[in-house]
């Protein structure tokens, strides 16, 4: 009786569980395509241009009109500051607030592609336990098809490990996508701060 239950409760949960990979491979790759909308529409295209417009403006008017022209979050960061600082050193400050708020909307999704890559095997490996039992439990009750039906069994609870490591690949590339690109961002922000605090509190170039 005991054995009779094992066994059902074995193949719903590996088929709950097979359910929920698929479920999550849908959320990652629409997560993951929000994340590159998003990127191209919020974050600069092209650093090396920003930095280089920045360098040429004169004067804090002239890097202020300079970021303004960069419909970007790394230059509307840099322009708030810019208009509420009162030195360099506030203005790092202000700088280094605003990039933190803004780190939570770049890293939206971010940890759930994460998770995905590091757990998806795991779930997809007790998948496979639960197939496995599935198995052994069946031939206990009966012994037609002998180890040809606990091969059966066993080939296909690995699926479910297959499924689980098709799933946490592909995360983990988006995942190290999604994080390269703020690093990326991120540095350019630090770029600018040092370039911006040097052309306008510095005395190098007027204010």
């Amino acid at each position: 009786m005991i054995t009779a239950q094992l066994s059902i409760f074995s193949f719903y949960a590996a088929r709950a569980i097979l359910y929920l990979l698929f479920a999550v491979s849908f959320f990652t790759v629409a997560f993951f395509i929000e994340r590159l909308f998003f990127f191209r529409r919020s974050l600069a295209g092209d650093p090396e241009r920003l930095l280089a417009a920045v360098a040429a403006a004169s004067g804090r008017e002239g890097v202020r009109q300079s970021l303004a022209a960069h419909r970007c979050d790394e230059a509307q960061i840099l322009a708030e500051a810019l208009g509420e600082a009162s030195g360099v050193e506030d203005f790092r400050e202000l700088v280094n607030a605003r990039l933190i708020i803004a780190r939570q909307r770049w890293e939206r999704f971010t940890d759930f592609l994460g998770t995905v890559g590091s757990n998806a095997p795991f779930v997809g490996l007790l998948g496979t336990v639960l197939g496995i039992m599935k198995s052994f439990a069946d031939l206990a009750v009966t012994t037609k098809g002998g180890p040809q039906a606990v091969m059966s069994g066993i080939s296909e609870a690995l699926i479910a490990t297959a499924v689980g490591l098709a799933v946490a690949i592909p995360a983990i590339i988006f995942f190290n996508f999604c994080k390269a690109r703020i690093r990326r961002s991120s540095s350019l922000v630090e770029a600018l701060t040092a370039r911006i605090g040097v052309a306008t509190w510095s005395g190098a170039r007027g204010k």
